[in-house]
């Protein structure tokens, strides 16, 4: 059973959606039995269920607390899209070691175009969040190219992952910082986008291994999430 559910509140009612009223029957839950449930802003309400049905699902609003707030200083993961399968295991370990934003970017050797997908996207989010119990979900942006990408890398330190790049432990990391992690596609960047990232982010090695590029980025975010307090 997952340890909480997703819901939008309405007043004093809280609404679930065909995903969620889906997951209640998978867990047979009772009308009638409290759940704990999330607005995925940081917020936890006591509900009590009051009608299941497929399509939406309804619950009685009994209490309210903030539980999660959003940190002064962010950590973005920027991820080249890649197969479903190894994209999907990184963004469900991401949200699970504290990222608070995923950018996902169609890179020259992407196979995958993600920007029209942003709701199959949110799902994977969500459901990973409700998994390790967080209740403030991460921003998802969804971007067309690298060269839009470089818009977005305003972070005080930004590193590139490449096996040619500096040691991470060389690094210093600290929750006083914005943080932002780049990681390329399954098969790569170009030499002419790893120079256009370059102007904007440090190039940095994990090690002599060559690691496939999800294991790459959860390494690199597995660091930066325990110097700057997110694990």
């Amino acid at each position: 059973m997952p340890n909480i559910f997703f819901g939008k509140p309405k007043g004093d009612v809280m609404e679930f959606d065909e995903h969620e009223s889906e997951h209640l029957k998978v867990v047979k839950a009772q009308v009638g039995e409290k759940i704990d449930v999330t607005d995925g802003k940081g917020i936890i309400y006591k509900v009590i269920i009051r009608k299941i049905s497929k399509k939406k699902s309804y619950g009685d609003i009994i209490e309210a607390h903030r539980e999660e707030s959003l940190p002064s200083k962010l950590v973005t993961l920027y991820i080249g899209s890649s197969s479903w399968d190894r994209l999907r295991l990184l963004v469900e370990k991401a949200v699970e070691l504290g990222v608070d934003r995923i950018v996902i970017y169609k890179a020259e050797k992407s196979k995958r175009d993600y920007t029209k997908k942003r709701k199959k996207l949110e799902l994977v989010i969500r459901d990973a969040a409700k998994q390790c119990k967080r209740t403030l979900f991460p921003f998802l942006n969804l971007v067309h190219s690298t060269k839009n990408l470089i818009e977005y890398l305003n972070e005080d330190v930004n590193i590139l992952l490449d096996p040619k790049g500096q040691p991470i432990r060389e690094m210093k990391f600290n929750p006083d910082m914005t943080v932002g992690i780049v990681v390329g596609p399954e098969s790569g960047l170009t030499d002419e986008e790893k120079e256009m990232l370059s102007k904007r982010a440090t190039l940095v090695s994990l090690g002599k291994r060559i690691l496939r590029f999800e294991t790459a980025a959860l390494a690199a975010l597995t660091i930066v999430s325990y110097e700057t307090g997110r694990i």
